[in-house]
């Protein structure tokens, strides 16, 4: 007999069940959940505040709710009733932990899922490696819709990655796996972290899609910037690293950067030309309300097709992080357990 007790999810087990088409199927719903305003049209909807924070003196507490509905867990089972799910985030982010002994990781969380019908605890999941993997993910759909979708059959596309700490590492896996690439070039102001990393990409090519790509690191921002098709930035910059003499005239740009601002990291020169897309609009007029530039909608916006993506330039997807992503990746490991428990 099944137990009623809710279920804990570990990291490892998450790394085991990781399927990178899923993934990204469970950020398109997301993204058209948020992007939807129609219940009965038969795309997800969704229910989610700007997220909080709680000062707690040595660090801070991160709470993000979140309900979708009407959407399909499993891309491979297209034929299969819709669900709904509700969920919430909570993240602390304490500074001082990496210096404790023993070490500890300065953000750590927990995804809590709920019976939508009852609201009874079903699972607990260990949030960070859900965390990484989800915001890589919504960069990609970003690239796929705002980008990808302007140059069919592109071949020898070249990646940069700007910042090759932890959501730079996920973001340099998550494209490796899910797009075809000539060369994947590598920036960190600690240049060993770099080296760390390209030997993990080659180590790791033999068996994606990618086999022969070249991975190299750069001693610079712009010599990294050189040439790319596509760039992530990925810092925690207070000052722009990226400028537009840097770039290619047709170039797409995903920043996740976690500075003082979410967009640190590129020149008022970028931002004077470009196109901006977003994850969501609520979340953005708080943490983007500082932002010089053309903002053309949301991601949700441009699967709908309610919004264009541009057919040249300049593109960035400015991501911000909501809650409906961990809800839909959330729920997809949650099935993927229960699976694998023969629940």
């Amino acid at each position: 007999m099944a137990s009623n007790q809710p279920v804990f999810i570990s990291e490892d087990e998450l790394r085991a069940f990781t399927n990178w088409t899923e993934i990204l199927h469970a950020l398109e719903q997301a993204f058209l959940s948020v992007s939807n305003t129609d219940k009965s049209g038969g795309y997800p909807y969704s229910s989610q505040p700007a997220r909080t924070f709680v000062h707690a003196g040595a660090g801070v507490l991160l709470c993000m709710p979140g309900f979708v509905g009407n959407h399909r867990v499993f891309k491979a089972d297209p034929s299969a009733t819709t669900s709904s799910t509700l969920a919430c985030k909570l993240i602390t982010s304490f500074g001082d932990n990496p210096n404790r002994r023993p070490p500890l990781p300065d953000i750590n969380g927990n995804i809590f899922l709920f019976d939508d019908i009852t609201g009874k605890l079903q699972a607990t999941l260990e949030a960070n490696y859900i965390t990484g993997l989800r915001t890589a993910a919504a960069s990609i759909v970003a690239t796929e819709q705002v980008f990808l979708s302007r140059i069919p059959n592109a071949s020898n596309l070249v990646l940069g990655i700007i910042g090759t700490g932890t959501q730079g590492e996920y973001h340099a896996i998550g494209f490796l796996n899910t797009h075809k690439f000539s060369k994947i070039k590598l920036w960190n102001r600690t240049k060993a972290r770099s080296e760390k990393l390209m030997e993990k990409l080659r180590n790791l090519a033999p068996s994606t899609i990618n086999s022969g790509v070249k991975v190299a690191v750069y001693d610079s921002v712009e010599e990294c910037c050189k040439d790319c098709d596509i760039i992530v930035t990925a810092t925690s910059t207070s000052s722009p690293l990226v400028f537009k003499r840097f770039l290619k005239p047709n170039v797409h740009i995903n920043t996740v950067g976690a500075g003082r601002s979410h967009h640190a990291e590129l020149a008022q020169d970028i931002y004077d030309e470009c196109n901006v897309f977003i994850d969501y609009s609520i979340g953005a007029k708080v943490e983007l309300a500082n932002l010089r530039s053309t903002i053309v909608g949301e991601i949700g916006e441009v699967i709908l097709g309610t919004k264009t993506a541009p057919a040249g330039g300049i593109s960035v997807f400015q991501s911000i992080g909501m809650a409906t992503e961990d809800v839909t990746v959330g729920r997809f490991f949650y099935e993927k357990y229960k699976q694998s428990k023969g629940m």
